[in-house]
């Protein structure tokens, strides 16, 4: 499966997201352990940006970008976040 340069896009901001909210979570503005972790920001994040892009480009949201970049976006992010914060435990 070959990604388009949007989903390529999309992927890059899921890792940079990830990034930023393991540089957010490490400045302590976000407790690691609150009732709402630092994993779902990147998730809602992801979502939120591929709305706005849909409705910038003039595309329905949900059809500028395939089920299986989502995921590795997602992945990625996590992976980024997991990495930054000095692992999973």
């Amino acid at each position: 499966m070959r990604f388009s340069r949007v989903e390529l896009v999309f992927v890059a901001f899921g890792a940079s997201l990830g990034a930023l909210v393991a540089a957010v979570t490490g400045a302590g503005w976000i407790a690691p352990s609150a009732s709402f972790p630092p994993f779902l920001l990147v998730l809602l994040g992801l979502g939120l940006s591929e709305i706005l892009a849909g409705f910038a480009l003039g595309r329905p949201p949900g059809a500028l970008v395939r089920m299986p970049a989502r995921m590795l976006a997602f992945g990625a992010g996590i992976g980024v976040l997991a990495l930054l914060m000095g692992g999973l435990g």
